[in-house]
Order: C-alpha cells, then sequence, then structure tokens
C-alpha cells in the first residue's frame, strides 16, 4: 500500500488539536474480524492484484478503524485463480470529542501502520495454506506531502 498522507498542517489540521488528540489516545486492541481463502480454479498464478480499503466508525469516544486487504491470484490469461482476504479492526478511546479529521487524519497514518502487519500476516499464511507461494502484502510507504502536492 502506498500512501501519501501530510502533515496535520498539509491536510488542514491545526497541530495542536491533533496533537493533543493522538496524545490523549489509548490503544484499547487489535482485533481479527476475518480472514477467509478460496483457491476456485487450480494453476499457477503469475501475479496478485491487491485491494485495500479503510473505514471507521465511532461510538462516542470509541472508534473502530476496520482495514481490509483483498489478494487475488492471477493466472497469465487473466484468470483468478483464487482470493485470501482479512480484516482487522483497530480500536482506541479518547478523552476528548474528536473532529472527524483528526479521526480520519489518525486512520490514514498510525491506524493503517498498526494494522498493516496483521494483515501482511494473514494474507501471506492463508495464501500459503492455499498453495499461493511468496504472496506479501506490499509494504507501505508513506512521505509528508510536498508543497506542489497540497
Amino acid at each position: 500500500m502506498t500512501g501519501t498522507q501530510g502533515s496535520p498542517e498539509a491536510v488542514g489540521l491545526d497541530p495542536a488539536i491533533y496533537n493533543s488528540f493522538v496524545a490523549d489516545l489509548e490503544l484499547v486492541g487489535i482485533e481479527f474480524l476475518k480472514v477467509h481463502g478460496e483457491r476456485v480454479v487450480v494453476g499457477v498464478a503469475a501475479h496478485t492484484r491487491f485491494d485495500l480499503t479503510a473505514t471507521y466508525q465511532r461510538d462516542d469516544r470509541v472508534i473502530y478503524y476496520r482495514y481490509e486487504a483483498t489478494s487475488h491470484f492471477v493466472d497469465d490469461n487473466n484468470v483468478v485463480l483464487g482470493n485470501v482476504m482479512a480484516s482487522i479492526q483497530v480500536v482506541v478511546r479518547s478523552k476528548m470529542t474528536p473532529s472527524e479529521s483528526c479521526i480520519e487524519q489518525f486512520g490514514a497514518t498510525s491506524g493503517s501502520l498498526m494494522a498493516h502487519p496483521y494483515l501482511r500476516e494473514a494474507i501471506a499464511s492463508t495464501a500459503q495454506r492455499l498453495d499461493f507461494l511468496g504472496v506479501l502484502l506490499p509494504m507501505m510507504k508513506q512521505h509528508l506531502a510536498e508543497p506542489d502536492e497540497i
């Protein structure tokens, strides 16, 4: 997963407010929600496509970030041989009532970095059990936005 998340200022957040929000957070847990794998056709995968999604829900001061990765194993004729999907939930609690901007910034940066190793391991081990060898969710790369990207 490659992302360009800027500093809080780059995405229109007051750095003092965002830093207060992050300093106040308590990590409640990181949970597996779902792991599923299926081989649908016999064959050798030539490449793997990945789909990644992130959503969140909030319940008063508890925020539930859900990260989902799906890998599609495809042969040389673009036939999907199988799929592996994993969902991870990162749960945090805040004493303050955060803005949507703070919630989204944290989810796109720190939250996704917390979930990524769990998604990576679940995808790799489930794919291996289905005989799709050497599958790894790409490493996440984040950098601060350059002035021309803002």
